[in-house]
């Protein structure tokens, strides 16, 4: 909670000469930033305390479904936020690139699904940044960090196939030269390393995350590569919503529930506690 000091001093003229009375005391005033947002929400939300957030629940472990019960960091962390915010959620399963437009139609009032916030979408939605996510290079354990792409050189390198990490490593081939690279194509490119299939693999922070948690032998090579912010989108003419949500979101991360929450997922790498809205490229 932030505080709000209001100093209040006084001076007095008298006759003809100047005496400055006793400064009053300072007078601190409280300001719940939780309750001003709460009172920001829009009144469609107000009525019945309920904000309907859309997601494609198919990103384990950001976004998934365990029986008829959606689970994952993005779920945990928009349920706190609705809880900082004195609503509850009520989800809606939709497929993603649907996702802002239906928040630009208020159909639903935000998104949450692990979507990058890249400057193109910012036409469509403003996003409240909440994790930096990137990609990672999975090797297996012992290894090390390989020391980014240009380490990939000489390496059976394992991508899925028709996703970008198979045009980054093709890149990267280029890049090598005489030493070369090998491209591997596999729907499961963490389990090619671990069967030494191949040297290493690329994929999504949050994926690679869970694959090394799940798969002992692994481990992550170094640093994420390219991290850029992931937002909960907002229709643009709900500002008011936006700084609701970025509110709740400071307070999780101000009494450290933010980071229990990414440790619980196993992502504590990818702590942004920026709060930025539209904070990505």
């Amino acid at each position: 909670m932030r505080r709000l000091l209001l100093v209040l001093s006084a001076g007095i003229i008298v006759g003809g000469g100047a005496a400055c009375s006793t400064p009053s005391p300072q007078t601190v005033t409280s300001v719940d930033r939780l309750a001003e947002a709460r009172a920001a929400l829009p009144e469609s939300v107000r009525a019945g305390n309920v904000l309907v957030v859309g997601t494609d629940p198919t990103f384990e472990p950001m976004t998934f479904k365990r029986g008829s019960t959606y689970a994952g960091l993005d779920v945990d962390i928009a349920e706190a936020i609705a809880a900082r915010l004195g609503t509850r959620i009520q989800w809606r399963t939709v497929a993603f690139g649907d996702l802002l437009d239906q928040v630009k139609a208020h159909t639903i009032d935000a998104s949450i699904s692990s979507m990058f916030d890249r400057a193109a979408r910012q036409q469509k939605a403003d996003f409240v940044d909440y994790l930096n996510a990137g990609t990672s290079i999975v090797v297996n354990k012992g290894v090390g960090d390989v020391g980014g792409m240009p380490g990939l050189c000489g390496r059976r390198v394992a991508v899925q196939p028709d996703t970008v990490f198979v045009d980054m490593a093709a890149a990267q081939k280029e890049a090598c030269g005489a030493k070369g690279l090998t491209l591997v194509l596999s729907n499961t490119p963490s389990a090619y390393v671990r069967d030494k299939k191949a040297d290493a693999a690329l994929n999504d922070f949050p994926i690679a995350a869970l694959d090394v948690q799940k798969m002992t032998s692994l481990e992550l090579s170094g640093p994420q590569i390219e991290a850029i912010p992931y937002g909960i989108g907002v229709a643009k003419d709900r500002k008011t919503l936006t700084a609701a949500i970025q509110t709740a979101l400071y307070s999780l991360i101000n009494d450290r529930t933010y980071d229990a929450l990414l440790a619980k997922w196993k992502v504590k790498e990818g702590a942004l506690r920026t709060g930025a809205v539209n904070g990505g490229a």
